[in-house]
């Protein structure tokens, strides 16, 4: 055994070391596909302003295509709105807490980051791309060339619905308002026919991609987890199973209780003011979060509660 350590101990040093360059190199990437997905918005507005507002004109009049124009427009700025928010905003991370704020909050259920040399409250789980602990992590993106966390989760998920809109509105006006879109030979004779083909297939293949990604986002709030945690619940949930009980997420406050909480919404219009455009900061640390009183749950039945 002790001639195997060596051999051990340098196969583990060097997956750390790949595994070290392949973060390095996803953050020199990430800026590119920023800009990449930027031009390829970009471009879909330029088609459409060049083909289809021209066409709706000629079919329709200016008041239809005023009405296109508006709408467009404002699907456009909450596209890039939300992107901007959720590049440009920090997660929240447990360097920006002060230290002592981090230990008073201290509980049980927390655990110690070494590479941070500080406390990692539940929820919160170390990025190795962007090298620090993530508060309320659920997943670091490299279209945002951010972490998405407890300060910018709101704005991906809006930016994911307002791109599952727009994609849908963009393949739609295209087919209807682009002569010989669906006949491929017209296509093939007019080169000025390729852009608004191309454009529908790739609002098509992002409106297909948005409705995952878009679902799984929805599902994840609904249920009071990040993508992180569904992982560690779905393996908590298995073994309590297995030992004939039934484990509890005690950060799922119910449906509606857990949708306000991720866009902080409040009042008697919460249910439309989730989707519109904020630069409010978001309510709460990150660290202290809100979970289920064991109290309110149902009686006569064998639950693990737990934390994370």
């Amino acid at each position: 055994m002790a001639r195997k350590q060596p051999a051990e101990s340098k196969c583990e040093s060097c997956l750390n070391s790949m595994a070290s360059c392949f973060d390095r190199s996803v953050k020199y990437l990430e800026p590119f596909l920023v800009v990449f997905a930027v031009i390829l918005i970009l471009l879909d507005v330029y088609t459409f302003f060049k083909h289809v507002v021209t066409e709706i004109v000629r079919q329709s009049g200016l008041t239809v295509a005023g009405i296109h124009v508006v709408w467009s427009l404002w699907l456009l700025f909450n596209v890039f709105w939300n992107q901007m928010h959720c590049t440009f905003t920090s997660p929240g991370t447990t360097v920006e807490v002060r230290e002592e704020a981090l230990q008073s909050a201290m509980t049980y259920d927390w655990r110690w980051c070494r590479k941070c040399n500080r406390g990692k409250p539940p929820l919160a789980h170390h990025c190795s791309v962007c090298n620090r602990c993530v508060l309320k992590m659920d997943h670091h993106c490299v279209w945002m060339a951010n972490c998405v966390g407890f300060n910018n989760y709101r704005f991906f998920v809006l930016f994911l619905f307002y791109m599952w809109v727009g994609s849908l509105y963009s393949a739609v006006v295209f087919w209807l308002h682009v002569p010989g879109l669906s006949r491929l030979d017209d296509i093939s004779r007019d080169s000025r026919g390729f852009l608004p083909f191309f454009m529908f297939v790739t609002s098509c293949s992002i409106w297909m991609a948005m409705c995952v990604m878009l679902g799984w986002h929805v599902w994840l709030v609904l249920t009071g987890q990040g993508t992180i945690d569904y992982l560690d619940n779905s393996s908590r949930a298995a073994d309590a199973r297995a030992a004939g009980r039934r484990w509890v997420n005690p950060y799922h406050l119910g449906a509606v209780a857990n949708w306000r909480e991720t866009f902080d919404v409040w009042g008697r219009w919460w249910w439309l003011t989730w989707m519109l455009p904020s630069r409010r900061r978001k309510l709460g640390n990150g660290y202290e979060i809100k979970k289920v009183n064991s109290k309110d749950l149902p009686s006569g039945q064998d639950m693990v509660f737990q934390g994370i």
